[in-house]
């Protein structure tokens, strides 16, 4: 049908304001990783706008000089991974049961995990609780304590419930599928939307913690990537000789913030290269299973 000449206005104001929005959400990516690879005086001249200035690696050459980057960047691999498997294992089969009107207390039982989501024990008594169960220092403590989240359980109830015809699962049972096989066989291969969509909260979640990494991990070879990011930056910010001279000085501190620019950078990659692979499922899974609460 042809539009009006207001809707067309109407469309092309929108589009507009949208074009803005995303210039604005972007340019500071963009400044970050071109500012990354210019030089550092340029950048404290302001000269560094859209293109870089001076190009060099000079930031990144240092950074992936230290051997603590790399077993930061496995462990986190390694950490995100299992954490996110197991918070999808964990999430997927408890929001199953909750979406099932059968269960028993089924209600009740929805009303204490969302009492979870206002009222928490804190930092001191979950720090004690690790300590309790044998897991300080040890990579457990960032994969098992973490692994419910009432906003993803709501999320994948709510699609199991409202998105996934009883009809289906009643039909499997009469040709003998248990619960279990119901939920292998006919639930998850309808959910690849919320799966993908959880799955993406759980791996940006893991990938960026660092506070809990911080206060459980106390091995330099179990560190993260974030750990091993704060040490490296706290190491620049430091590194300041006596018998510099001013312009020495000077020079350090421009480095040191080159420095900063390139750690955002290599922190934020797996996470950019990941998110091309989810993004056609993440709008659609996180309206679908937000809808009729």
């Amino acid at each position: 049908m042809r539009k009006k000449k207001g809707e067309r206005w109407l469309d092309l104001s929108i589009n507009v304001m949208l074009i803005i929005v995303a210039m604005i959400s972007i340019y500071p990516i963009w400044y970050v990783l071109i500012a990354s690879v210019s030089d550092p005086t340029a950048i404290a001249a302001g000269q560094v706008t859209i293109i870089p200035k001076g190009f060099n690696l000079q930031a990144y050459k240092k950074l992936f000089q230290n051997s603590m980057i790399w077993t930061g960047y496995k462990n986190s691999i390694i950490y995100t991974t299992a954490a996110t498997l197991v918070d999808l294992f964990v999430q997927a089969t408890c929001a199953f049961a909750l979406s099932r009107k059968t269960l028993p207390g089924r209600k009740f039982l929805s009303t204490l995990f969302i009492i979870t989501m206002y009222f928490s024990g804190g930092m001191i008594p979950r720090f004690i609780i690790i300590s309790k169960l044998g897991m300080l220092n040890s990579p457990l403590a960032l994969i098992i304590p973490g692994c419910v989240s009432v906003y993803n359980i709501i999320l994948l109830r709510n699609f199991f419930e409202y998105n996934i015809p009883d009809s289906l699962i009643e039909a499997a049972q009469i040709d003998g599928a248990s619960w279990t096989k119901c939920f292998i066989k006919v639930v998850l291969p309808l959910s690849t939307a919320i799966i993908a969509t959880v799955a993406l909260f759980s791996i940006t979640s893991h990938w960026n913690a660092y506070l809990g990494a911080q206060m459980y991990l106390y091995d330099s070879e179990l560190y993260t990537l974030q750990q091993v990011i704060k040490i490296i930056t706290s190491e620049a910010s430091s590194v300041v000789s006596e018998n510099a001279t001013l312009d020495e000085m000077r020079q350090m501190i421009l480095e040191r913030n080159l420095m900063k620019y390139a750690v955002v950078v290599v922190g934020s990659i797996p996470l950019i290269i990941a998110y091309p692979f989810v993004q056609k499922h993440f709008v659609g899974g996180v309206m679908v299973g937000a809808v009729k609460g």
